[in-house]
This record gives C-alpha cells, sequence and structure tokens, in this order.
C-alpha cells in the first residue's frame, strides 16, 4: 500500500491530521489531502518533509 499519514508539528511536538492519505494538493500555504475512501482535509502550513519508507508527510503549521 502508498497511503500515508500526515503529522502536523505543532511547537515541539507532532499530531497526527489524517491516515491513509492518497492524494495531497498545495495551493501557496493551503494543503488539501483526500483520503483512500475520499474522505478530504486540509491544512495551513508548508510541507517540511516527505517520508516515503515511512508512509508519513509532516506539516510544519502557518505561523
Amino acid at each position: 500500500m502508498c497511503e500515508s499519514s500526515v503529522l502536523i508539528e505543532k511547537g515541539s511536538g507532532r499530531e497526527l491530521l489524517m491516515e491513509e492519505v492518497v492524494h495531497v494538493a498545495v495551493d501557496g500555504d493551503d494543503i488539501k489531502f483526500r483520503g483512500i475512501l475520499g474522505e478530504a482535509r486540509s491544512a495551513k502550513g508548508r510541507i517540511k518533509e516527505i517520508n516515503l519508507m515511512k508512509h508519513t508527510i509532516v506539516i510544519e503549521e502557518c505561523k
């Protein structure tokens, strides 16, 4: 499987935003995620890290 989990970085920690993400769309600081079953979420920030081996996407929250 190639789904990823999205983690949002807040301060010194990371919080799970969404699991089983299959699509990511970036428009400036607006990032939209779509899950394997069609569910959608969004976040304001920037992509800090994508780890394909761990299936994680880390978002740095906008300040």
